[in-house]
This record gives C-alpha cells, structure tokens and sequence, in this order.
C-alpha cells in the first residue's frame, strides 16, 4: 500500500507564514517535512509573506476590536503574489514526490 502524500497547503493568515503552518518571525516552515522545514530559501519569502499578511489586521480601529485592511492588501497584492509564486516554485524544486501543494491564495488574490 502506498503512503499517502502530505498536503502542503498555501494559505494566509494571522500570525502565520502562507506555507501552514510557520513560525512568523523566522519564516520558518512548521510542517514536519525535513526537506521543505530546512530549506533555507523558503524562509525569507515566507516570513515577508506572512509579516506583510499580519500587518492587514488593524486593533482598535475604525470602530472594532479588530479589523482587516482590505484596501492595503488589495495595492499589495502583486507584491504578494510574487512572494507566494517563490514559494510555490521552490516547493516545487524540492518536491521529492513525498507531498502535493494546494495553493489557496493565488487565485483569491488574482481576484481581488
């Protein structure tokens, strides 16, 4: 039987890098693949990614506890999306066959 290959997902959110799970401030992937956690060349364009993502979420403004600037990400996005076709290319480069990449963002952010 064979095993199943692990889904490497491409998806922004608070706090986190787009390759889910990360540490943020490292830019370092948390997915207990050994070659995709230690790969030195996706940290930096995840942490960028990730910090760049975080920084949409406004605390105590505009009338709410918290509250997303879409407008900032909306003149963001081609820089973004840049970041994440880094990512996306050089997670295809490593890929040993052990795992597939859904890729979340791209489209949404196309689309925006």
């Amino acid at each position: 039987m064979k095993a199943e290959k692990q889904v490497i997902r491409i998806r922004l959110d608070y706090l986190q890098g787009p390759i889910w799970m990360s540490d943020i401030e490292t830019g370092e992937p948390l997915t207990g693949i050994e070659l995709i956690d230690n790969d030195p060349e996706l940290r930096e364009p995840n942490r960028k990614a990730g910090q760049m993502f975080s920084s949409y979420y406004e605390f105590d403004t505009h009338d709410a506890p918290c509250w997303f600037n879409h407008e900032k990400e909306k003149a963001e996005k081609d820089i973004m999306l840049d970041l994440i076709a880094q990512i996306v290319a050089r997670l295809e480069e490593i890929n040993d066959g052990s795992f597939v990449i859904e890729d979340l963002e791209t489209e949404r952010l196309r689309a925006l």
